[in-house]
């Protein structure tokens, strides 16, 4: 018999999303699975809409109003009652083989922590605005923990990308939380880097979902918050790893660098309404 697999999935005022994004986990060509979902305290139609969901495999939760989104990723984490866990956003959607891929990748490398792949960017709209996103800097198959973590800083940026590109075997998730919201922006990345420190990554260089943009994820100032926390988050595994002067020199070019792609691309696509 397969191994079960989990799909957890945070909501908080995730319409009109969140039917989408729960269809796609229904979709999945691996069977033996169960999805859970935690409600922490939408004031939309949310809840509602998942007392109405009817599917065997879909459990569902609520926490009490006032929860923060770590406490949300947290419970949904430990809802998760099989061997492999992805946590999935909201307003993100899985194509219908990624848990099985992923699985797949996890199996045929047993000392891997984590599974990770590329994922599309889709607009409001579902309209695909980048393929094949993330992985910068790495190769196909395993990779080093920690030496991953360095490219990512030598990047600039979450090279690893949102928990829809991310899988975890239980245990190890498990031993990795909470997940912690001190650097917001850094919600997935903090977490990542507590694991990737424990052990290898399985990397894929194919999509297995799609990251969706809005309005409230894209913005000028969340483009300079995002910038302070990751030189923060940099400062901490260069100085860790004992890196010289001239690798966080690049390190700080780089991270600059990617704040002055981001506010271009952000123009970019809110002068082609991909934000509504």
């Amino acid at each position: 018999m397969a191994e079960l697999a989990s799909i957890v999935v945070p909501v908080f005022n995730g319409m009109p999303y969140l039917p989408a994004t729960v269809q796609s986990a229904l979709d999945q060509t691996y069977t033996s699975l169960e999805i859970v979902l935690v409600d922490g305290g939408s004031t939309d139609d949310s809840w509602a809409w998942m007392q109405t969901l009817t599917d065997p495999r879909i459990r569902i939760e609520r926490l009490a109003s006032g929860a923060t989104a770590a406490d949300n990723w947290t419970e949904a984490s430990r809802q998760a009652r099989g061997a492999f866990v992805k946590l999935l956003c909201q307003d993100d959607v899985l194509h219908p083989q990624a848990v099985e891929n992923q699985i797949q990748d996890l199996r045929r490398s047993p000392k891997a922590v984590m599974a990770l792949a590329q994922r599309d960017i889709i607009d409001a709209q579902g309209h695909v605005v980048f393929r094949g996103w993330g992985t910068h800097g790495l190769k196909a198959g395993l990779n080093d923990g920690e030496e991953s973590l360095i490219r990512s800083c030598m990047w600039g940026t979450n090279i690893f990308g949102e928990p829809v590109a991310v899988m975890f075997p239980r245990s190890v998730l498990g031993d990795a939380l909470p997940w912690k919201d001190d650097r917001p922006f850094l919600l997935d990345l903090e977490l990542y880097t507590r694991v990737m420190r424990t052990g290898d990554i399985v990397v894929r260089k194919e999509s297995v979902g799609a990251f969706r943009i809005s309005a409230s994820s894209w913005s000028t100032r969340l483009t300079q918050s995002q910038t302070t926390q990751l030189q923060s988050w940099q400062k901490e595994i260069l100085e860790a790893t004992e890196s010289g002067a001239w690798r966080r020199a690049a390190a700080y070019l780089a991270v600059k660098t990617q704040s002055i792609v981001r506010r271009f691309v952000y123009r970019y696509l809110k002068l082609r309404g991909a934000f509504h």
